[in-house]
C-alpha cells in the first residue's frame, strides 16, 4: 500500500477571517523553502515547485515534486485555509502531504523522511507564525505589503 505521510498544523490568529485570508494570499514562502534545500545541497532533485489553487474559499497550496535517486517522484504540498473561530478572531490550518509514485518511491521517502519531514514541517510552522503576524499587522494597517521571507545569499 502507498498511503501518503500527512500532518496537520493550526494556529489561532486575532484577526478575522478576511484579514487573515488577505495575508495567507500575500506571503510567499517559497523562497525560504528553497533556501533550504539548497542548504541542503539537493535543490537540483526539484522538479517543479507551484502555488496551487485550491476551489474552496480561504484556501491556497504549494507543492514541490522531488525527483528521487532511482528516477521515482515525491510530490510535497502545503494546503492552508482560513476559518472563523467562531468569535472575532479565526484559525489558520495547513495539511502537509508527502505522497510518492511508487512502492519504491515510498520506501525512499521514508528513508528520507527524518531529514525531509523536518524541512517540510519547518516550513509549515514557519508559514503559520508569518501569516498570523501578517494578519495581526492588518488588524492596525488596512493595505499592509506583500511580504516575503527573507532568503540568506552565500557570500
Amino acid at each position: 500500500m502507498n498511503r501518503p505521510i500527512t500532518r496537520d498544523f493550526c494556529q489561532p490568529v486575532a484577526a478575522g477571517p478576511d484579514k487573515t485570508y488577505a495575508a495567507l494570499l500575500r506571503f510567499e514562502a517559497r523562497p525560504r523553502l528553497e533556501e533550504a534545500l539548497s542548504a541542503l545541497g539537493v535543490e537540483d532533485r526539484v522538479i517543479s515547485s507551484h502555488r496551487i489553487e485550491v476551489a474552496p474559499r480561504r484556501a491556497v497550496g504549494h507543492a514541490l515534486v522531488w525527483r528521487l535517486a532511482h528516477g521515482g517522484r515525491v510530490e510535497l504540498s502545503w494546503t492552508a485555509w482560513v476559518s472563523s473561530d467562531g468569535a472575532d478572531g479565526s484559525l489558520i490550518s495547513i495539511k502537509m502531504r508527502a505522497s510518492a509514485d511508487s512502492s519504491a518511491s515510498r520506501t525512499e521517502l521514508l528513508a528520507a523522511w527524518p531529514l525531509l519531514g523536518r524541512v517540510a514541517e519547518g516550513h509549515a510552522g514557519r508559514a503559520l507564525d508569518a501569516v498570523a503576524e501578517l494578519a495581526d499587522r492588518f488588524t492596525r494597517e488596512d493595505d499592509a505589503p506583500v511580504v516575503r521571507v527573507p532568503v540568506r545569499r552565500a557570500a
